[in-house]
C-alpha cells in the first residue's frame, strides 16, 4: 500500500560535501537489484545483486540529456513515394523537463518521483520485482502555459566507453548498434546502394538504418542488463549518436514504461523478456524442411518441377505457388485445378502453401465482392475524413487497398473467413505478407489512430491467422510473416527477412539479412530465415551463382530456409538470377544444402523446444554464448546454431579463404575433421561449394537418416519420408578425452556419450567395412580424419541402448526403438 512521504525516510540517506552542497539519496533494494537515486540533480543508478552499478542515468548533462525529460513535438509527415515507408518528420524546438525530483510515494518495492519542469512535471515510478526493474515516465504538462500538451518523454543515461548494444528486432545494417539512432517504425523495405557501400544516412533509401519490417524495442547491453521500451507508440534510441558519452531512449508518447531486466548472463535477460512478452511458437515439424516458389507449369527436363525435386533426389518438403488470395482473389475461376494441384503435391510428400495479405483491391475487379462487403460492414480502417483508409501496393498488381480493421471482431472474423478459403481447397498455409502500411493519421474501430495502431497492426495480423489456423489444423499449419513487433513471436510459426536485394548489397542484400536474423534473435524471435538469392534486382551488380550458392549455403544453417525465384524490378529491366538448375555443380550443392537441412529436423525441434521455453534463439550470435569476450560484440557473420554447431558463412563477393574468430573452446571442421581451438583468429578455406560447419566440443548433433526426401508425408512408396526412417538416428559428436556430451530429442528421448573410461574398453562389437555401417547393428567402423579419429558405432534396435568402444560410453533412452548410429569425432 502506498503512502505519503513525511519529511524523514527510513530509506533516505543524507550524505554531505558533495561539490559543497547536500545530496539526498533514496534507495529501493530487495536483494536482487537496488535502485539509488540523487534528488538534486535527479539521478539514477541501478545495481546488480553484487553491488555493481550496470545503468546510470545521465543527471542533467544538457537540456536533451537529463534523467527523465519531456516535450511537445508537433507531428509532420513527409510524402514518400511509397506509403509503406515511414514519413514521420516532426521537430521538437526544445526539452521542458526539470532537473530535481522528490518523492511522493513509496513502499517497500516502489517509488513514485515528481519532477517539476517548465509548464508541468514528469511523475517517474520505480518498482522492483526479482531482478527486474520498471520505470514508468509520465509527462503531465504543456509546451506553454495553456498550449499544447506535452506527447514526447525520454530518459538519457551514461554511456561507458566500453558498453555496447544487440537486439531491436531485425536491424539490416548493424550488429552492434552503438554509434546510431534507430527508430522502431515497420516499414516496407528499404533501397540498397549497392555492394562494398556503407550504411549512411540514405543508405539505404530513404530512411537509413533504422529500416525494417521487424523492429522490437528490447535491446541487451555488455553491461549486465537488457532493457524493453514497452509501448506500441513510436519510439528511438539514440546510443552515443548525439553526445559520445550519454545514450537516450525516447517515446513518442506522453507515457513510458521501461522494463531493466539485470542479468549478466543475456539469454536470462531474454527468458524474462520472452516470459513478459509471449513464449515463441513451436511448429510444426514439417515446417523445418526446405521450401521453394514453385508453380505446376514450371517444367525440369521435360517433367513438373516438383516431380524434378523427387527423380534428382533433391529433399524439399513445402511448395510455394504464390497463389495471391488477397488483396483481389486469384484463385477465382481456377479452385478446381488448385485443389487438384494440393492433392498432387500431398501425394509426392509436399505442402503447398500460398499467399494472404491484410488488404483488399479498391481498384481491381477480382476484389469486387470483398470490397463492397468490407465497405458495407465497416470493417475497413478509416482515413483521417473518415472514408476509407487507401494505400497504393504492387504485390498481385499494381492497386490501391483497404486494410481490414483488426481492432473490430468483425474484422478479425471475416478476415478468418477469407483466409479460409485457401484451407478449404487444401492448401496447408500461405504467406502472411505486409502490415507495414497503416498511416499514422488513420482512425480505428477501438478508437486508436493509425499513430498508435501501427506498431501492432502486424502482431494483429498474425494472431488473426494464428487462432484460425490452431483452431482448424492443429500442429499442421505454416503460415510466415515479415512484419512484426513485441508479440509476434508468440504467434508465428516463421519469419522471412522481407525483400532483399538478391546480391551481396551491404545494406539490403546477403550480409544485411544474417545481421538482420541474428539481431531478430537478440529479441526472443527465434524461427528465421531469408530468400534464398534475394527478390529484387535493382542494382547492377549481378545476380550470379556465387550470390546464389552462398545464399543457399546460409538459408542450410537456417532455421527457417526458403527460396525466392522473383527478380524484380519495375522499371522494366530484362533481369535475370542464377536457380537450382542453371548447371550440374549448382544443383549438386543444392541438394547437399538442402539435405543437410531436412536431416536436422531432430535438431531444429528441440531448439525449437527451448525457444519456448525460454526465448533463447536457434540462431545465436556469439555475444548470447560469451557475452564478456569483447572480440564476438563486432562479429556480423558467424553463429552458433543452437548449443552444438558453429557456422561462419560467406556473405562477400570473391572469397576463397576468411577470417574466423572461434570463442573459447574446441571446434572439429563437419566435414574435414580439422580442430581449431579458441579463443583464437584463423583463415578458413571456403571455397564456393564450402559451407563452414563447426562441431563444438561436448555436444550432439542429431540427424535424419541421409536418404530422407521430405519432412512431410507421402502417398507416393517412392518419397522417403520420417515414417520410413523412424527406426533409425544419426547422432554426431565431439569429444575430447574425458569429456560428456548429452542431448535430449523433443520426445524426450535422452543422447549421452562418454569419454572417461580406458581406451581399451569395448564391447563385443563387429567390425564392419563402409558399405556396411549404415546398415548393421552393434557394429564399428574407426578411420583417420584430419585432426581427429572418426569412430562410428552402430547400436541395436531398442527403446534403450548402450555400446561401449575404445572407452567411449554411448548410450540413448527414449520412447521410440531406434537403431543409433554414432559418429564420434574422437579429439587427440
Amino acid at each position: 500500500m502506498r503512502a505519503a512521504i513525511p519529511l524523514v525516510l527510513a530509506s533516505m540517506v543524507i550524505l554531505s560535501q558533495a561539490c559543497g552542497e547536500d545530496r539526498q539519496v533514496v534507495t529501493l533494494s530487495n536483494g536482487e537489484v537496488k535502485f539509488v537515486a540523487e534528488l538534486s540533480p535527479f539521478r539514477f543508478s541501478i545495481e546488480n545483486k553484487d553491488g555493481r552499478t550496470v545503468l546510470q542515468s545521465a543527471g542533467a548533462k544538457d537540456e536533451s540529456h537529463r534523467s527523465v525529460n519531456a516535450t511537445y513535438e508537433e507531428p509532420y509527415y513527409r510524402v514518400q513515394v511509397l506509403p509503406g515507408w515511414d514519413t514521420y518528420g516532426g521537430l521538437a524546438e526544445g526539452w521542458r523537463g526539470g532537473i530535481n525530483a522528490t518523492v511522493v510515494e513509496q513502499t517497500a518495492t516502489t517509488m513514485v518521483f515528481d519532477i517539476p519542469g517548465v509548464s508541468g512535471d514528469v511523475r517517474f515510478s520505480v518498482a522492483l520485482e526479482g531482478t527486474k526493474v520498471t520505470m514508468v515516465t509520465k509527462a503531465q504538462g504543456t509546451w506553454t502555459d495553456g498550449g499544447q500538451p506535452w506527447n514526447k518523454v525520454s530518459l538519457a543515461f551514461d554511456l561507458p566507453a566500453d558498453e555496447h548494444f544487440f537486439g531491436l528486432g531485425e536491424r539490416f545494417t548493424s550488429v552492434d548498434h552503438r554509434g546510431l539512432s534507430l527508430y522502431a517504425w515497420p516499414e516496407e523495405g528499404g533501397l540498397g546502394k549497392g555492394e562494398n557501400t556503407p550504411r549512411g544516412p540514405l543508405n539505404p533509401v530513404p530512411n537509413g538504418p533504422s529500416m525494417t519490417y521487424f523492429p522490437v524495442p528490447f535491446f541487451l547491453s555488455s553491461k549486465g542488463y537488457a532493457a524493453w521500451m514497452n509501448t506500441t507508440r513510436r519510439t528511438q534510441v539514440h546510443f552515443g549518436s548525439e553526445r559520445e558519452d550519454a545514450f537516450r531512449l525516447e517515446a513518442y508518447a506522453p507515457e513510458l514504461t521501461t522494463v531493466v531486466y539485470v542479468h549478466d548472463d543475456p539469454k536470462e535477460s531474454l527468458d524474462d523478456f520472452s516470459r513478459d512478452t509471449g513464449r515463441p511458437f513451436v511448429p510444426a515439424p514439417w515446417v523445418f524442411g526446405p521450401k521453394k516458389i514453385s508453380g505446376g507449369l514450371t517444367l525440369i527436363d521435360g517433367v513438373p518441377e516438383f516431380r524434378a525435386f523427387r527423380d534428382k533426389k533433391i529433399p524439399l518438403t513445402v511448395i510455394d505457388d504464390a497463389a495471391h488470395f488477397l488483396p483481389a482473389r486469384f484463385e477465382v475461376g481456377h479452385e478446381e485445378d488448385l485443389k487438384g494441384f494440393a492433392q498432387l503435391l500431398h501425394h509426392w510428400g509436399y505442402k503447398l502453401v500460398g499467399y494472404y495479405n491484410p488488404y483488399v483491391s479498391l481498384t481491381l475487379d477480382g476484389a469486387k465482392g470483398d470490397r463492397e462487403y468490407g465497405i458495407a460492414h465497416n470493417l475497413f480502417l478509416k482515413d483521417e475524413k473518415g472514408n476509407v483508409g487507401s494505400a497504393f501496393l504492387g504485390s498481385g498488381g499494381f492497386q490501391a487497398v483497404a486494410t481490414i480493421d483488426l481492432t473490430n471482431p468483425e474484422g478479425v472474423s471475416w478476415f478468418q473467413d477469407l483466409m479460409r478459403r485457401a484451407l478449404n481447397l487444401g492448401y496447408d498455409g500461405w504467406m502472411h505478407d505486409f502490415g507495414e502500411y497503416v498511416q499514422p493519421t488513420w482512425k480505428a474501430h477501438d478508437g486508436r489512430t493509425g499513430a498508435e495502431l501501427h506498431n501492432a497492426f502486424p502482431v494483429l495480423s498474425a494472431k488473426a491467422a494464428h487462432d484460425l489456423l490452431v483452431k482448424e489444423r492443429p500442429d499442421n499449419f505454416l503460415f510466415f510473416v515479415r512484419a512484426g513487433y513485441v508479440g509476434t513471436a508468440h504467434y508465428v510459426p516463421a519469419v522471412w527477412g522481407g525483400d532483399p536485394e538478391g546480391t551481396f548489397d551491404e545494406t539490403q542484400g546477403l550480409p544485411a539479412l544474417l545481421r538482420g536474423g541474428l539481431n531478430l534473435g537478440m529479441t526472443g524471435v527465434p524461427m528465421w530465415g531469408s530468400d534464398i538469392s534475394g527478390f529484387k534486382c535493382l542494382t547492377d551488380f549481378p545476380n550470379d551463382k556465387e550470390v546464389y550458392l552462398r545464399w543457399v549455403e546460409v538459408g542450410a544453417v537456417s532455421p527457417f530456409m526458403e527460396e525466392e525465384t522473383s527478380c524484380a524490378n519495375p522499371t522494366g529491366a530484362d533481369k535475370h538470377k542464377w536457380n537450382t538448375f542453371a548447371d550440374e555443380e549448382t544443383t549438386r550443392i543444392y541438394a547437399a544444402m538442402t539435405r543437410f537441412h531436412t536431416r536436422m529436423q531432430p535438431y531444429f525441434m528441440a531448439l525449437s523446444r527451448d525457444a519456448h521455453q525460454s526465448g533463447i534463439p536457434m540462431m545465436r550470435h556469439p555475444f548470447l554464448m560469451f557475452p564478456k569476450e569483447p572480440r564476438v560484440w563486432g562479429i556480423e557473420d558467424a553463429f552458433f546454431l543452437g548449443p552444438s554447431l558453429y557456422t561462419t558463412p560467406v556473405v562477400r563477393r570473391g572469397l576463397t579463404a576468411r577470417k574466423v574468430f572461434f570463442p573459447q573452446g574446441r571446434y572439429v571442421d563437419l566435414d574435414e575433421g580439422k580442430l581449431y581451438v579458441g579463443p583464437s583468429e584463423t583463415t578458413v578455406p571456403v571455397p564456393l561449394q564450402k559451407l563452414p560447419v563447426f562441431l563444438v566440443e561436448g555436444q550432439l548433433l542429431p540427424l535424419l537418416d541421409p536418404t530422407i526426401d521430405t519432412l512431410a508425408p507421402a502417398t507416393e512408396p517412392s518419397v522417403v519420408t520420417p515414417e520410413t526412417v523412424k527406426d533409425r538416428l544419426d547422432v554426431v559428436t565431439a569429444l575430447a578425452p574425458g569429456s560428456t556430451a548429452s542431448f535430449v530429442l523433443f520426445d524426450g528421448t535422452k543422447l549421452t556419450a562418454t569419454r572417461t573410461g580406458s581406451p581399451d574398453e569395448s564391447d563385443a562389437l563387429d567390425a564392419v567395412d563402409e558399405a556396411r555401417i549404415g546398415t548393421c547393428e552393434r557394429c564399428t567402423l574407426a578411420t583417420a580424419q584430419g585432426d581427429i579419429d572418426r569412430l562410428r558405432v552402430s547400436s541395436n534396435l531398442a527403446t534403450k541402448t548402450q555400446v561401449r568402444f575404445r572407452g567411449i560410453t554411448l548410450t540413448s533412452d527414449g520412447p521410440v526403438p531406434r537403431r543409433i548410429r554414432w559418429d564420434v569425432r574422437a579429439i587427440r
